[in-house]
């Protein structure tokens, strides 16, 4: 029998690389995303390498397009693996930032993911054993100063996937909260106020390994990387100088 699986933000960066190792693993994956040009190379270079691979394109901050994928996806197979990737940030000081800019991020990041997920969980429409993967933040555990927005966007996704949880327990659905550190993709890039050390990030390939390790150990929370888990546990247990390091690393050079 073949798995489905769901992943959004799949044409490029965490979301293409975990979409790309459930493809390698079996599943018959469908990617959303934004970028119809990133979408279809995605999809080509898949398809090349024999995944069976198909993307719906909308904007998930929109309303209407949001309506619209999950209406798709309850009209299709059920879903064994939903993973919730997409993702958009606003950096610099929350004061002087664009708040409709920052609307969109937490429309994009908290508020469709939540969407997607009743939406689906309402229509049936998740595999009974199957899994729900939320994508959030090393900054739950350390702070993201200069992106304020968006790590409470992060932050609400782990609280609603620890809420949740328990509640699909009974039916053999397991929520899985993964909280990435610095990862070498180009919204990364894009974000960071200093490159020079982007070797040092995780490549999304080992981190779409490990999240699928969790999936398959139906873990409920993955940090990976020793790095991360150990700033993890330093933000947890010396969370005033951790952020000092945080504001002189990020705020302070942006």
């Amino acid at each position: 029998m073949v798995r489905h699986a769901v992943v959004t933000g799949a044409a490029e960066g965490i979301g293409r690389a975990v979409m790309e190792v459930l493809g390698t693993h079996g599943y018959a994956a469908v990617g959303v995303d934004i970028n119809a040009d990133l979408a279809a190379q995605t999809q080509q270079v898949l398809k090349e390498r024999k995944l069976d691979v198909t993307f719906l394109l909308g904007d998930l901050g929109l309303p209407a397009d949001l309506d619209r994928i999950a209406a798709s996806l309850a009209a299709g197979p059920a879903i064994d693996v939903l993973v919730h990737s997409a993702g958009i940030n606003c950096v610099g000081a929350f004061a002087q930032s664009d708040l409709a800019r920052q609307r969109a991020v937490l429309d994009v990041n908290l508020r469709a993911p939540l969407h997607l997920t009743g939406a689906l969980l309402r229509a049936g429409k998740i595999a009974q054993g199957g899994t729900i993967v939320f994508i959030s933040s090393l900054s739950h555990y350390v702070s993201y100063p200069g992106a304020a927005v968006y790590g409470a966007g992060k932050d609400g996704l782990a609280s609603y996937a620890r809420s949740l949880a328990p509640a699909l327990a009974p039916q053999g659905i397991n929520v899985l909260v993964v909280y990435p550190g610095p990862t070498r993709t180009a919204h990364a890039r894009r974000y960071s106020p200093d490159n020079r050390r982007e070797a040092r990030r995780m490549p999304p390939e080992v981190l779409a390994a490990a999240v699928y390790g969790a999936i398959a150990r139906r873990q409920r929370r993955l940090v990976p990387g020793f790095g991360n888990r150990l700033s993890a546990l330093a933000g947890r247990w010396l969370p005033g100088p951790v952020e000092r390091i945080m504001k002189k690393t990020l705020y302070d050079k942006l």
